[in-house]
């Protein structure tokens, strides 16, 4: 959302654009921390690398990083997408204009940033969402009922874990496409800690296939068209456009997925006791980590659920907008704020910057997870009160119309029927 709808949108729109812009501002907070705990590095390391710290501090930040960041907030960034990508088409389709030529051109102008983006640093996710932005077009008509059960089934990453059983009763072999991660972790490890510019540069882009392989191998690819189909659901069901009205459908979510993850917490123990007691070694047995593997997809995708229900029932408590205020800005400058992280991370510890990769613990990392969060707040906050947009959203929505949009506030408002 703009930060300018915030402004002058009807007053029956304000809870959704707010809650939309909170759940954003969280969801890259989330990233944030999935990324800094180790060292913002994006792609494989020497396993190893994983175990140089014991403190009790890391084991903490590694803890909540695996229970309760991992994999979920790329999923609630992703179900935003769908979502916005919903309300994005149907202002296209109230203003007649080429639904396909004008959204397209503005996912090839995204693609465009997420190619540079990936040069500096191969983990960026805008080329990947680029590409499924674009199936998505093709998608859109489909009916509610087909956008719930093929959402759902991606969400969960059923067609990956049907492939991946196949694969171990033929090849006896859980992953789908062949990597050999003991090399590419040693290359991009020296790269971390003693590569050049020109080499972190030259590397990223040849890595451009092993994230694509890992986006195949781990389900992710279509776990995030799975949010995407999702989102775009419940923007045509309207449950954001005022959550009160729909707080006894979010309960229930809420409800159910809590549920949910309190029987994959308690299958997930019952599963490590028994590989434990029977020296099953989960890592050399295909079978044993493809069930590991799918209780997992059952907990991650209901904790996901959780945090997008939780919040926006928050949002209705009398004191807690005020409180989860502060996450709006950064949402309202969702592109910007992604990007800036990526400079903070790769200019802390790459060997192009500080290089403080390895030298700082997880729990270290997770505290300057909190305070790097803390200043993009405070700028975001700052830029909002001079500007409409951020500087990179101001950037996309010129070049998407062709023309330079009204930046400075007090000089010009800008056009309220566009989406970001």
């Amino acid at each position: 959302m703009t930060a300018s709808n915030t402004f002058i949108q009807p007053p029956q729109k304000m809870d959704r654009i707010v809650t939309l812009d909170v759940l954003r501002g969280f969801a890259l907070f989330g990233i944030l921390y999935a990324h800094m705990i180790f060292w913002y590095a994006a792609g494989p390391l020497p396993q190893e690398t994983y175990q140089l710290y014991k403190d009790l501090g890391s084991g903490i930040a590694i803890g909540t990083y695996m229970i309760f960041i991992l994999s979920k907030f790329f999923a609630i960034f992703s179900f935003l997408f769908g979502l916005s990508f919903y309300i994005q088409i149907q202002g296209l389709i109230n203003r007649q204009e080429p639904v396909i030529s004008r959204f397209g051109w503005r996912l090839i102008i995204l693609g465009v940033i997420g190619l540079l983006h990936h040069t500096f640093w191969r983990a960026d996710i805008l080329s990947i969402y680029v590409p499924l932005g674009l199936l998505l077009l093709f998608l859109r008509n489909l009916s509610n009922k087909a956008l719930l059960i093929i959402g759902g089934l991606l969400v969960l990453n059923i067609p990956t874990k049907f492939a991946e059983l196949i694969s171990i009763l033929l090849r006896d072999k859980l992953t789908l496409l062949d990597f050999d991660q003991k090399i590419a972790g040693a290359e991009y490890y020296a790269i971390l800690s003693e590569g050049s510019f020109t080499e972190m540069i030259k590397h990223n882009i040849a890595a451009m296939g092993d994230k694509y392989i890992y986006q195949i191998n781990s389900g992710r690819l279509l776990i995030t068209l799975g949010f995407f189909l999702l989102g775009m659901f419940a923007g045509r069901m309207q449950w954001f456009e005022n959550v009160a009205n729909q707080a006894t459908l979010f309960k229930n979510v809420l409800k159910k997925s809590s549920w949910v993850v309190a029987i994959t917490l308690l299958l997930g123990v019952g599963f490590g006791i028994t590989t434990f007691m029977l020296e099953i070694n989960v890592e050399k047995t295909p079978l044993a980590g493809w069930l590991g593997g799918f209780m997992l997809e059952f907990f991650n995708a209901s904790l996901t659920l959780i945090y997008i229900t939780g919040i926006s029932l928050l949002m209705l408590k009398p004191r807690w907008p005020a409180r989860l205020m502060p996450l709006a800005a950064v949402g309202k400058m969702a592109l910007t704020s992604y990007l800036m992280q990526t400079l903070f991370g790769v200019f802390i510890f790459f060997n192009i910057g500080l290089g403080l990769f390895t030298k700082t613990s997880p729990g270290t990392n997770a505290l300057l997870c909190f305070a790097i969060f803390g200043l993009q707040i405070l700028f975001c906050r700052w830029w909002l009160t001079h500007f409409y947009y951020g500087p990179i959203e101001w950037l996309w929505r010129s070049a998407t119309d062709f023309k330079w949009q009204p930046l400075y506030k007090g000089r010009q408002t800008p056009n309220s029927s566009a989406v970001d």
